[in-house]
């Protein structure tokens, strides 16, 4: 059975509350009894001293007076117990009565006489109207102004009491809301973080448990949110790896046919020095980078390390694909400001695939960034490409930047250029600069991008080679 929070805290207290206002009301009653029974038994007491002393004859106005004086009752019987004189009509039965429990001197309050159905508190004193004619004077205190007396101790406390319950549970039942109220919102909260909405909701102003408990919750949904990225990202990378592999082996024998093709046509045409045959070669195996790149997606292989000198993985990358730049009138202007025998560990092939997939990248960005409405796709422009290479002396890096004059990437894709599948290109698939990133974490290394003076500049550090 759900057992809502109200319930547990107001119903505990209210309990807890009654359970203290009954206790304390029994105990004032307790109180009220004892000191009560003390006054009234100390009047008595006082009433049968006086009474014993009295020389003078009680006559029904002496008594009358001191029944006004004390609020007792009087009544004076003879030494046979007949009915001298009293302040109140005592019947024959209930005067016998009275005789019968005279104990002169004794005030014992658990005496109590009826007389006409009204209850006394009984005792009795000797004293005598005259020096020779002895009487028992019979005290009867109402016992109704006793338990007045003690009602008034204790029902004020109690009644008092019970009404400031209400207003305690109403207060509790108010604090109580204000903490539930957050609680149920951050169950919303938690069931749609559950459903995949990772949504973030407001702390609140209060600075306690439950601020500190929507923090929590926003940062859970942040962490989920980045686990839920990564997850459908290696998906992805999984699946592209499957699908490459299903492909590899048709394209390596495509080109592996035309690669020997072409060797066949340069002997029978005896060109060993034909251009054009020298830039199919070359397009040919910038196809075959691509294919090994595909292939690389998503697989953490093992490299095989070898020095590779960073001018000649630039001169080499930047030969292989001048002739795609020079085709749209674009030139690359390479920079090299490292000593000669600059290298570092890796794999020559994969690092030339990472900087020609940059430099392609930017040979489409300026592509778009010149095209205007009503030109085609490819037609001649004009701009420049970047290549660049510097170390890094403080952090013992080399740096190599690759920067295009593109409007660079737009904020939709910002943060997201180096996961699968994220392209703004029509015809794009979105694979190259996660090859790229993969490549150089393979190195060891970290890229990044940025735009300055209206360039876009790809940025990778590598380690230097300290054999």
């Amino acid at each position: 059975m759900r057992w809502p929070l109200i319930y547990q805290v107001t119903l505990p207290l209210a309990l807890w509350a009654l359970v203290t206002v009954f206790g304390l009301s029994y105990l004032n009653l307790w109180y009220a009894q004892t000191e009560t029974s003390e006054e009234v038994q100390a009047r008595l007491q006082a009433i049968s001293s006086q009474l014993a002393e009295v020389r003078f004859p009680l006559s029904q106005p002496v008594l009358e007076q001191i029944q006004g004086l004390t609020g007792t009752q009087l009544a004076v019987t003879d030494a046979n117990g007949q009915l001298v004189r009293a302040t109140i009509a005592i019947p024959e039965e209930q005067l016998k009565q009275l005789v019968g429990d005279e104990k002169p001197g004794e005030v014992d309050l658990s005496k109590i006489a009826q007389i006409d159905g009204t209850h006394y508190f009984h005792s009795t004193v000797l004293s005598r109207l005259s020096d020779s004619e002895p009487v028992t004077v019979h005290l009867l205190f109402p016992k109704k102004n006793y338990d007045l007396r003690v009602a008034q101790s204790f029902w004020p406390l109690m009644l008092l009491g019970l009404v400031a319950v209400g207003p305690m549970l109403l207060v509790a039942s108010v604090l109580v809301a204000r903490i539930t109220r957050p609680i149920a919102r951050l169950q919303k909260q938690v069931g749609k973080i559950a459903q995949g909405e990772f949504i973030e909701v407001p702390p609140g102003n209060s600075n306690d448990e439950l601020s500190d408990l929507s923090l929590a919750i926003n940062q859970m949904s942040q962490q989920l949110k980045s686990y839920e990225e990564r997850v459908r990202t290696m998906e992805r990378a999984q699946v592209l790896g499957q699908i490459g592999a299903g492909f590899s082996h048709q394209i390596r024998n495509a080109m592996t046919g035309g690669q020997m093709a072409l060797g066949l046509h340069r002997l029978d045409c005896n060109l060993p020095e034909c251009e054009s045959l020298q830039v199919a070669e070359r397009q040919m195996a910038m196809v075959e980078h691509m294919v090994q790149s595909m292939l690389r997606l998503g697989k953490k292989q093992d490299l095989q390390r070898k020095p590779i000198n960073i001018a000649q993985l630039i001169e080499s990358t930047v030969e292989m694909v001048t002739p795609q730049a020079q085709h749209h009138g674009l030139t690359i202007h390479k920079r090299i400001d490292l000593p000669a025998d600059t290298t570092v560990l890796g794999d020559f092939v994969l690092m030339q695939t990472c900087l020609m997939n940059l430099l392609l990248n930017g040979i489409e960005a300026m592509l778009a960034a010149h095209a205007v409405p009503g030109e085609q796709a490819g037609e001649t422009t004009s701009g420049s490409l970047e290549i660049d290479a510097t170390r890094q002396e403080s952090e013992d890096s080399i740096t190599i930047r690759v920067c295009d004059e593109g409007m660079g990437p737009p904020e939709t894709v910002a943060d997201q250029l180096f996961e699968p599948l994220v392209t703004t290109k029509p015809e794009g698939t979105g694979l190259g600069l996660p090859v790229v990133r993969e490549i150089v974490e393979l190195h060891g290394g970290t890229i990044d991008w940025y735009r300055v003076d209206g360039k876009t500049c790809f940025q990778i550090n590598l380690p230097c080679d300290r054999t």
